[in-house]
């Protein structure tokens, strides 16, 4: 992508060309409108002529106003759609593998938050840069013709501002590409550390892991501020120029009004035009940092979007052929040299341990990943269960719907895989058994619909011997219309009864918006700078008022003084009150944040990711923009009413009015005109960030049943919407700015009347800070969200009993939001070192029990006497860190600690391997199943509690594991779907009966 302020623009549609356009045409227009209402307030100044001609620049400047925020606001808008969608399309072609290397975390973040900076490159730079290309050559060719000593003076000293703007942006490039890496580093170690949360908790170290939360909040603040000072100190240095320069000016023309060389009227039109001169350049200096952010989101996405595909083609047919298939992985080959030919009709079972290469042998016949050696072809659509499917909709009947639309036999398919019931249900509230049935029953509704390829990767690891074998009896079925490759270390197993599981649902905390501190330094600071403008454009006046009736040129040398003081302060205090600001709220935002995380620890929340970086970036990015501008637009609003009440108390009295109807008026209007835009707007873009990392995280069950393209059509269509949305809340914004500009104006129009600049010009000075309160007031909805969304209740939950041994007597236990028990008078004893099975179907409460063991979730009624218990997880719960670091999260460990539990969970051959860095799709199944065992065995407890831990492993590896455990001593509660593992057991807890349904 090129270089330069409209780098951008090749890189998107033309209706952003074409939105330039338009607001290059407004700009001139507007030019047009600030001449003539600078000749007409100079004339009623000093003639009281002129009213008409300026009422109906006031009007112009207005609508002009209005017309170009909306204009660029849908340039905006879709510009982001089109990027966004491109971003996503060229993702999921270049393959699950990229996606997994890039990081669904950090591309979430450039779909998202990255390209939301496009927003003040188009609203705020591309104006402003259209408007210094257009406004200064005419207000400096009518400066030119009627005082042209002014006209040369700021023909040398307006090329200063780009050059400054130049000079610093060069310098701030690289630090905005450093911020952009540290944002995109912030959400890829939040969300490792929400991976890894409910382990965390249970090892007890969760809550230490706020300050590390809290670190990489700093370490973000840090970086982003260092570029934000650079950047206000850009503008710094663009203000005081044009402030000076202008003061310049102001004092020239006061000198030839002393010796009577030029006429009041044409020093009144010097002096309004003259700092229209500067101000478009400062403003698009000013705003050269925010679109800095957006073009970098630009670059991030053409770097994708230029990238050559290189899919696969699918050919039609029904059949898998392997040659001595060889893959390298960790200095080894898995697999290595395997050979099978598979045609429909037939089911080929894929044999070995864990960790030979049967994923990755799926991996290379969907595409994904490139054989070292030998070819693996497949001819046909393909349906895949994986071992650890990924879904995109929120429930199985909507991620159905997704794979196979207007399918009639969803609920058929569903049925022969014992999962109609789970149609209805929230995807995140389903047990890992029911959800490779949803997988299941995804795949065979594709071979219902043509597939003629089905791979399945340990299908029935997680269910009961019943479900299991409904499910192996509908995989038969479907071979005969496809070529079935399995992956599997389950025998064959006898039928029994089946039960169902209880329905529930996920608790919603009760999220009420409290009240968030308001950053008063920066306010405090922002009300001075707004004072110290007004100050300078009062003294200019007045400067020029003294001088026209020819005073003794000492008497101005005061005045002289003030204007270039003001000049400088304005200028100083507005780059400190937006250092403070920002700092203020970024301090404010880690403080959040790592509250949050307390607050995610004590309730397991599944959407921690977009609270701790969506919603946080939303507090932190909206206070200035909602809580400081009252502050300021009221502070200057009543220390100007109160200037004007010691030279004319009727001109005060206008004034105060206008501006307390402008106040309330415009931010009104902006709500009306909107209907809640800005908080849609805001949940939009919260549901989009939510799909797209859903999406991107899906993407191998996306891409393996072609699905994905129908998922992006989805999100263009929601990214359509989200545009709408846009431009509604830019409508309402135009709107009542254009009310501000009506209101200021109609000040000075009538304040002029009295005959003193003063009174005229200032006003004019006063749209600034009440310009930022229409979207204050827009915003303020989506803050009070965002801020519940942080600060939702999360009580401390009473320790229970602690003893050796697990003592359960009448106990009941609900999740969150159901209506009924999903385990109910249960009585349990476990003494100490005993080994307890625990059996039951897919769904009959076995994770409810263990979540109540650990903690999560409390007794509803009944007594609970509980040990100290570590946890092996279905889902090990693996971040991308190095094999120590990963058994680490369980305690402070030396290195022969760690290697002998290795060596306990049976990987011998990792033990020397702590410092491989994996990643958790680079792993097996069985691998990462025993990571997770070894690093639960390293923890200081008196119970282990394994949930399935054999599921992944064949039979001779889960018979050396189980024995291996039989030795250490603790007591052991092991769920398992295994009838031979039950039987070696102490004792065996059946919740299939009906005492526990």
């Amino acid at each position: 992508m090129k270089r330069g302020p409209l780098g951008a623009l090749p890189q998107l549609s033309k209706n952003a060309r074409r939105a330039l356009v338009g607001v290059g045409a407004l700009a001139f227009l507007n030019a047009l409108a600030l001449v003539a209402q600078a000749v007409a307030l100079a004339s009623v100044i000093t003639t009281r002529e002129g009213l008409p001609l300026l009422a109906v620049a006031i009007l112009a400047r207005a609508g002009l106003s209005w017309a170009t925020e909306s204009t660029a606001a849908r340039a905006a808008a879709g510009a982001k759609e089109e990027l966004r969608t491109q971003l996503l399309a060229k993702s999921f072609e270049r393959g699950p593998g990229w996606i997994a290397d890039r990081g669904t975390a950090e591309l979430s973040v450039l779909a998202t938050k990255g390209l939301d900076a496009l927003d003040a490159y188009f609203t705020r730079y591309l104006p402003a840069l259209v408007t210094a290309v257009v406004v200064p050559p005419l207000a400096g060719a009518w400066i030119l013709f009627t005082d042209w000593p002014s006209a040369v003076l700021i023909a040398v000293t307006v090329p200063l501002i780009p050059i400054f703007a130049a000079l610093i942006g060069w310098y701030t490039e690289k630090r905005v590409q450093k911020a952009a890496d540290v944002t995109e580093l912030l959400s890829a170690q939040l969300l490792e550390l929400l991976r890894a949360l409910p382990v965390l908790t249970v090892f007890g170290r969760a809550e230490q892991q706020a300050g590390a939360v809290r670190q990489i909040g700093e370490q973000h603040r840090k970086a982003t501020m260092g570029t934000l000072r650079i950047a206000f100190l850009s503008a710094l240095v663009l203000e005081i120029a044009a402030s000076l320069s202008v003061a310049l000016i102001a004092v020239g023309i006061g000198i030839r009004l002393v010796h009577g060389d030029m006429t009041l009227m044409t020093a009144l039109v010097v002096l309004i035009l003259a700092p229209e001169c500067y101000l478009p350049l400062r403003a698009a200096g000013a705003a050269h940092h925010a679109s800095e952010d957006g073009l970098e989101a630009v670059r991030r996405v053409a770097e994708v979007v230029d990238h050559e595909g290189s899919g696969r083609p699918r050919l039609p047919g029904g059949s898998v052929h392997v040659d001595n298939l060889r893959v390298l992985r960790r200095g080894g080959f898995a697999p290595d040299g395997v050979s099978f030919d598979v045609r429909q009709g037939e089911v080929h079972r894929l044999e070995g341990a864990s960790g030979e290469g049967k994923s990755t042998t799926f991996q290379v016949l969907l595409g994904f990943l490139e054989p070292t050696d030998g070819t693996a072809f497949v001819a046909g659509d393909i349906a895949y269960v994986p071992q650890k499917p990924a879904f995109a909709a929120t429930t199985p009947r909507a991620e159905l719907e997704l794979t196979v639309p207007d399918a009639d036999d969803i609920e058929q398919v569903a049925d022969e895989v014992a999962a109609v019931h789970l149609l209805d249900r929230r995807i995140t509230d389903l047990s890992t058994g029911e959800r490779q049935r949803v997988a299941v029953a995804r795949a065979l509704l594709r071979v219902r619909h043509g597939a003629t390829v089905l791979l399945l990767d340990e299908p029935t690891a997680h269910l009961d011997p019943v479900t299991s074998r409904k499910v192996d009896k509908a995989i038969k079925r479907a071979s005969a219309t496809a070529a079935v490759v399995l992956a599997s270390h389950r025998e064959k197993e006898a039928a029994e009864e089946e039960t169902f599981a209880k329905v529930v649902t996920e608790e919603t905390a009760a999220e009420r918006p409290k009240r968030l501190p308001v950053p008063w330094k920066g306010a405090g600071l922002g009300v001075l700078a707004a004072m110290a403008g007004i100050a300078l454009t009062a003294l200019a006046a007045h400067l020029i008022a003294r001088a026209a009736e020819m005073p003794p040129i000492l008497t101005l040398s005061v005045l002289v003084v003030g204007v270039r003081t003001f000049a400088l302060s304005k200028g100083v205090l507005r780059y400190l009150e937006r250092l403070v600001t920002h700092d203020e709220t970024f301090r404010l935002a880690n403080d959040l944040r790592a509250e949050l995380w307390l607050r995610l620890v004590r309730t397991q929340r599944r959407d921690g990711l977009q609270r701790l970086v969506d919603d946080t970036d939303t507090v932190r990015d909206l206070i200035p923009r909602v809580l400081v501008p009252p502050i300021v637009a009221m502070g200057a609003g009543i220390a100007t009413t109160v200037l004007f009440a010691f030279i004319d108390l009727r001109a005060a009295l206008v004034l105060g009015v206008l501006l307390l109807a402008a106040g309330l008026a415009a931010p009104a209007v902006a709500v009306w005109t909107e209907r809640r835009a800005s908080t849609k707007l805001a949940r939009g873009r919260r549901q989009i960030a939510a799909d797209t990392i859903n999406a991107l995280t899906a993407a191998p069950d996306l891409i393996a049943h072609d699905a994905h393209h129908r998922l992006l059509a989805r999100l263009h269509a929601d990214d359509v919407d989200l545009a709408a949305q846009t431009r509604r809340q830019a409508f309402g914004t135009g709107a009542a700015t254009a009310i501000v500009l009506l209101a200021t104006g109609a000040a000075a129009l009538l304040c002029a009347l009295s005959g003193n600049p003063v009174l005229g010009l200032v006003p004019l000075a006063l749209a600034e800070p009440l310009a930022a309160l229409p979207l204050a007031a827009q915003q303020r909805r989506a803050l009070r969200e965002a801020s519940a969304r942080l600060r939702f209740d999360a009580p401390e939950r009473p320790e229970p009993a602690r003893g050796k041994r697990i003592r359960l007597e009448n106990v009941d236990v609900r999740w969150p939001g159901a209506t009924e028990p999903t385990l109910r008078e249960l009585h349990l004893t476990v003494e100490p070192g005993t080994h307890v099975a625990i059996v039951g179907p897919s769904g009959s409460g076995k994770s409810t029990l263990f979540a109540l063991l650990l903690g999560f979730l409390p007794p509803e009624r009944g007594i609970v006497e509980l040990p100290r218990a570590t946890w092996c997880p279905q889902e090990p719960m693996l971040v991308s860190t190095t094999v120590r670091e990963n058994l680490r999260m369980s305690g402070q460990h030396d290195d022969e600690a760690l290697r002998q539990a290795l060596r306990d969970a049976c990987l011998d051959d990792w033990a020397d391997r702590l410092d491989t860095v994996i990643r958790p799709d680079q792993v097996s199944g069985g691998e990462a199943q025993r990571l997770a065992l070894a690093r639960a065995l390293l923890h200081d407890a008196d119970v282990v509690l394994l949930d399935e831990p054999t599921a992944h492993l064949d039979e001779p590896t889960a018979r050396r594991l189980l024995e291996r455990l039989r030795h250490d001593g603790r007591t052991v509660l092991h769920i398992t779907h295994r009838p031979d593992e039950a039987a070696r057991a102490d004792l065996v807890l059946d919740l299939g009966t009906a005492a526990y349904r």
